[in-house]
């Protein structure tokens, strides 16, 4: 899809169960998640702008308890749910970026680190994935 064209809207595809991957950790429904190695087991946990960003893949589709498997909205140009840092809504057509809060994103981007652009805001509660632009600040 070229630069500049709005995703197609897709809010039931994109869900991926990565084989033989649990959650580390408690993974809150809509949170943005990394899939990362530990102790030579693949586990999902929650990332931030800080914490794991370079293998962001997604966001949770539901909750998931430590040991638990993960659903991951992964598609690029679905349309899910986020959890925007502080709370509160998203901005309709508003940028939307990894957060420096574990799990959650910003209309923000981080002023130093890594910028990782998720998406955009499609209405106050649900985003288009869209993870095109990857940035490290110095």
């Amino acid at each position: 899809m070229p630069i500049g064209r709005r995703p197609a809207v897709t809010p039931t595809g994109g869900v991926f169960v990565f084989p033989d991957t649990t959650a580390s950790g408690a993974i809150r429904a809509g949170a943005a998640v990394a899939l990362v190695s530990m102790a030579g087991a693949s586990r999902i946990i929650e990332c931030s702008a800080t914490s794991n960003a370079n293998a962001f893949q997604g966001f949770a589709v539901a909750a998931a308890a430590d040991g638990g498997v993960v659903g991951v909205g992964t598609l690029r140009g679905s349309l899910v749910a986020g959890l925007l840092e502080g709370g509160g809504a998203f901005s309709a057509g508003q940028s939307l970026f990894l957060s420096l809060s574990v799990g959650e994103v910003t209309h923000t981007p981080p002023a130093a680190g890594y910028v990782l652009r998720v998406g955009e805001a499609f209405s106050a509660t649900q985003m288009f994935l869209n993870t095109d632009i990857r940035v490290v600040r110095p």
